[in-house]
């Protein structure tokens, strides 16, 4: 922009070229000498009007032709980190000045507004208590098998492990079945070791094998009732046996149960499958701390009151039983610990108890 004005400045309102500078008065000298005064704070002048707004360092206006107050938008890279200061100039242009990194920025909780509720963050690994759904078959077999997954490998260790044990036990307590086994090729050794069996003393002697293998069960019953408490189980869980004489007790009654089902082919049979039936509930109830009296009486009230639940299990029971024979019983590993799962969930639920979801 040309200067057009003579080199005068703009911003001085009281000076024109085109009018004469006013003649100077001469000062009349005072021939007595004043006293000196002490100087004074002057108030501070203010500033004339500038009808250009701001101006840039060399006296140009920085907006002539807009609104005084106007401000031109820069972009953060060409704004001046020190305003006011103005660096050296390399060939037209100012000289690069070095960024600083910008400090790295953290998300902050918004402040908490008053009248709201205040909920506490949910973990992933906290799981609620399965206390709202109803206790049925569709419940407990969606349950159980998702406590069978989260523990699958200990369960199926367990699982083989038990039933290893109770097949030495089948076979040591009934040495006529043992024989007829090794003699397998031999009618007549079969048809001895078959009729061997069905003396007083053989019956009795598989009756204690049963009780032997049902306290074997009992393990998987620990740890399926562990599984209530913390879905996921270890080792350890499978061998805390509360209420151990009540078990053993029960063991005794599976036995005597067993031994009526040999010695009375028909009816004895019949009376072992309505018996353990109603009990169903009762190795859990014992496993929980009742007693063995209480239990007994507690399991069959309720069997009585949720037949159709006990009936629907029983029957996918059965199914996955029969299906396992095409694995030659090799899933029975997987059979076994879901069913004895679902009827923790189920023994659980109907006596008020929660279980882990």
């Amino acid at each position: 922009m040309s200067n057009t004005y003579g080199g005068w400045n703009p911003q001085d309102p009281n000076r024109d070229p085109r009018r004469a500078p006013a003649p100077q008065v001469p000062q009349q000298q005072n021939p007595q000498p004043q006293q000196a005064q002490p100087p004074q704070a002057q108030p501070p002048q203010p500033q004339p009007f500038d009808p250009y707004g701001p101006r840039d360092p060399y006296g140009r206006p920085a907006n002539p032709y807009g609104r005084p107050d106007y401000q031109p938008l820069q972009r953060p890279e060409q704004q001046d980190p020190q305003p006011g200061e103005w660096g050296s100039y390399q060939g037209g242009q100012r000289a690069p000045q070095p960024q600083q990194p910008a400090p790295p920025q953290r998300y902050q909780e918004p402040p908490a507004q008053p009248g709201l509720p205040q909920y506490p963050a949910v973990s992933g690994t906290e799981r609620r208590p399965d206390v709202d759904e109803r206790p049925t078959i569709g419940n407990a077999w969606r349950w159980g098998w998702s406590a069978f997954g989260a523990s699958w490998g200990v369960w199926v260790l367990m699982s083989l492990l038990v039933g290893l044990a109770q097949v030495a036990v089948l076979l040591a307590f009934s040495p006529s079945t043992m024989d007829a086994l090794m003699n397998s090729t031999d009618p007549a050794a079969v048809d001895a070791a078959l009729a061997a069996g069905r003396t007083l003393e053989a019956r009795g002697l598989a009756a204690a094998g049963t009780a032997v293998g049902f306290l074997l069960q009992a393990l998987l019953y620990a740890g399926a009732l562990a599984a209530t408490r913390t879905r996921k189980v270890r080792i350890r869980d499978f061998f805390v046996l509360r209420g151990f004489g009540g078990l053993v007790g029960f063991a005794v009654v599976a036995g005597a149960l067993g031994f009526a089902g040999t010695a009375v082919p028909t009816v004895g049979v019949l009376v072992q499958v309505v018996v353990t039936l109603v009990l169903v509930p009762v190795p859990f109830l014992l496993l929980d701390g009742v007693g063995f009296g209480k239990a007994l009486a507690r399991g069959v009230g309720l069997v009585l009151s949720h037949l159709g639940t006990v009936f629907g299990v029983l029957g996918i029971l059965a199914g996955l039983g029969i299906a396992s024979i095409a694995t030659c019983g090799i899933g029975l590993v997987v059979v076994v610990p879901a069913m004895l799962l679902v009827g923790a969930y189920l023994v659980q639920r109907w006596t008020g108890e929660t279980v882990q979801g």
